[in-house]
């Protein structure tokens, strides 16, 4: 289990994340992506297409709550008021915590173990949480189909004060266990790539490099496929 200062930082803050490889990722605070999880679906029901609203992710919802829950309990430990904004509330109630361990005034190891653990802990359930999603992935070349490489788009179609925002036209959709999809989203087009098959072609006609050894532990022959 990672550091419980770590944990806060990385629940609260802006952090780098070392991927496999040594590659670094820039991340959000966590509790901020959880919160955009909570609303992907709404969005995602919304977007192009005129869709209508997907349902809430209740599993996220279910999760920030639980977070919530557990940093009022812990407040209410510490002799805290409460705090709305959930990040402030961590960061005040470790700072806390801390101040009172130094100080003696907190004796009681079990409450200062429980107090170290529930970070981490929150950490991986919203790690969890990421892995089970789906990543959507924008592909930021033009559509091989249509030419069109960016869509206007609003978050919320139905807010009229709402100005649109630019987004890539080809977005690519993968999840553990699940063959990925891609889409154009032009109003046009409306273009789809389905599987392994589909995905490394669409990767071909927008120029990207082709790995031998990744497509054939996907069951697909490059050679093959350059000449089809």
């Amino acid at each position: 289990m990672e550091s419980t200062e770590r944990a806060v930082v990385r629940l609260t803050e802006p952090h780098t994340e070392i991927a496999g490889g040594g590659h670094s990722t820039e991340w959000p605070p966590l509790l901020d992506w959880l919160d955009n999880a909570i609303r992907e679906q709404v969005k995602r029901g919304s977007a192009g297409g005129g869709g209508s609203p997907s349902p809430i992710d209740l599993t996220a919802l279910a999760l920030f709550q639980r977070i919530e829950y557990g940093v009022r309990q812990m407040r209410e430990a510490l002799y805290l008021p409460i705090m709305r904004d959930v990040k402030g509330a961590i960061r005040e109630a470790w700072d806390a915590a801390k101040t009172y361990r130094a100080s003696g005034d907190m004796d009681d190891d079990q409450q200062w173990e429980r107090i170290c653990d529930a970070f981490p802990r929150w950490v991986a359930d919203i790690e969890t949480e990421w892995d089970d999603r789906t990543r959507r992935m924008e592909v930021t070349v033009p559509c091989p189909s249509c030419g069109t490489r960016w869509v206007l788009e609003k978050d919320d179609p139905r807010d009229p004060r709402e100005e649109p925002k630019r987004r890539s036209a080809v977005w690519v959709e993968f999840a553990e266990g699940r063959a990925p999809v891609g889409e154009c989203r032009a109003p046009e087009c409306g273009a789809y790539w389905v599987g392994y098959t589909d995905m490394a072609k669409l990767g071909i006609a927008i120029g990207a490099t082709p790995d031998a050894e990744v497509l054939a532990a996907c069951g697909i022959d490059l050679r093959q496929l350059l000449a089809s």
